[in-house]
């Protein structure tokens, strides 16, 4: 997925939400099959070449692509059967219908692997398993405001990967390199030490306002407790996950933000989605250097790049502060506001809002879970129309960046708006 054009990706991310996957894989099959035709087409004069083109076209297409071995086998079966028929009705023109039924046959069958390739993992869940009774806390209870703790089910998830990672009965976290003592931790060891943790995690790619957030309590160790029993004597640590993906991360931003080794979110067990077996949270930078499916812990010397680094975006990406508006609505007395405040692990000081360019207001501030977790917010305004503008005051003092920004590199910046 990291070859997707970014623009093509957010609009994904925000827009399809869990269906911006299986969008993606039949984005791909469509453009392959264009290729197929076009190359079956251009090499049907050369019959025995059109054998051999399109398939290699195909294969060429979807290694650069890093489409997973077993999608390229299925997808390239199915384009050098479509390469044939393309041949073959070349030269003995086909009526419509019988057209339309080769082609939906091909197409149908297509879509077909591609669902059972999507439902593959269903076959071997992760482990369902409620670790503790958990109790949604207190909120301020607003119709359309976001939800103090946001269910597993709609917590947002954003990946690079076509298919989740399957781990086996045998998964083990493997802790070594630059250490005393290298362990191997197993589900039950990790639990053996949790503890619970309300922590909000922002994808970088959301935009001012965005859906790509969420707040729930987390289950798990402190990764630097786990590094100290490995006796860790380098100053970096680097985090791979089952899915191939790796982050680097200094061991003191691990000590300091106490980032989890997280096995658990709102009293259950991670799903695949959410990175089963285990998977590291970093409170204060965005999500994507909180490797999820963890399979090892090396600890180095020196510091290694990141992933997402490599593509020009920022390798220690603090979380802007945000503010989001959910509510607007028409009470006897105004306007009502409300929505979500976070400022990364700074905690939220204050949230202000104005109307139309007016005197900032001072909006309540509902319960609050903890400096890492965002707050919600509401206000009563007096205006019934106008542009409404919320801004976060942080746990510094620190007023949010009023500069409209993009997400790239390093996350979007800008009040957040509405109309009444």
């Amino acid at each position: 997925m990291a070859s997707t054009p970014l623009p093509i990706a957010n609009f994904l991310l925000l827009h399809a939400g869990w269906w911006a996957r299986p969008a993606a894989l039949l984005g791909a099959f469509a453009c392959l099959l264009l290729c197929a035709g076009v190359a079956a087409t251009i090499a049907a004069p050369l019959h025995r070449l059109a054998f051999v083109a399109a398939p290699s076209v195909l294969l060429l297409l979807l290694m650069l692509l890093s489409v997973p071995i077993g999608l390229t086998v299925i997808v390239t079966v199915v384009m050098y059967g479509l390469g044939l028929t393309v041949v073959h009705r070349v030269h003995h023109a086909p009526g419509r219908r019988d057209f339309l039924l080769r082609s939906g046959s091909i197409v149908g069958g297509a879509a077909g692997l591609l669902l059972l390739y999507e439902v593959r993992p269903l076959l071997h869940p992760a482990v369902t398993r409620r670790l503790f009774p958990f109790r949604r806390p207190t909120d301020l209870n607003i119709p359309g405001l976001s939800e103090l703790v946001t269910p597993v089910d709609g917590f947002y998830v954003n990946d690079q990967v076509l298919e989740y990672p399957i781990a086996g009965t045998g998964w083990r976290l493997a802790v070594d390199g630059e250490v005393t003592h290298p362990l191997s931790l197993g589900l039950d060891d990790l639990l053996r030490g949790a503890e619970q943790r309300y922590v909000t995690m922002e994808c970088v790619d959301n935009p001012v306002g965005g859906p790509l957030i969420g707040n729930a309590l987390w289950t798990g160790v402190p990764a630097f407790r786990v590094l100290s029993l490995a006796g860790a004597r380098g100053a970096t640590v680097q985090i791979d996950g089952l899915d191939g993906y790796s982050e680097s991360v200094p061991v003191e931003i691990l000590r300091r933000t106490d980032a989890l080794i997280a096995v658990g979110m709102n009293g259950v067990m991670l799903d695949r989605a959410h990175g089963y077996p285990a998977r590291l949270l970093i409170p204060g930078l965005y999500g994507f250097k909180s490797v999820k499916w963890l399979s090892r812990l090396r600890v180095r010397a020196s510091a290694g790049s990141g992933h997402w680094a490599a593509h020009g975006w920022a390798d220690m990406p603090v979380i802007q502060t945000t503010t989001r508006i959910d509510v607007v609505r028409r009470v006897p007395s105004g306007t009502l506001a409300a929505g979500i405040a976070f400022a990364g692990n700074r905690g939220v000081h204050a949230v202000q809002v104005r109307v139309t360019g007016g005197h900032w207001l001072q909006a309540e501030i509902g319960p609050r879970l903890g400096p890492d977790a965002w707050v919600q917010w509401r206000i009563v305004l007096p205006a019934r129309r106008g542009r409404i503008e919320a801004r976060t005051i942080d746990g510094s003092g620190a007023i949010q960046n009023a500069r409209v920004h993009g997400a790239y590199p390093n996350g979007a910046s800008g009040w957040a708006s509405a109309d009444i």
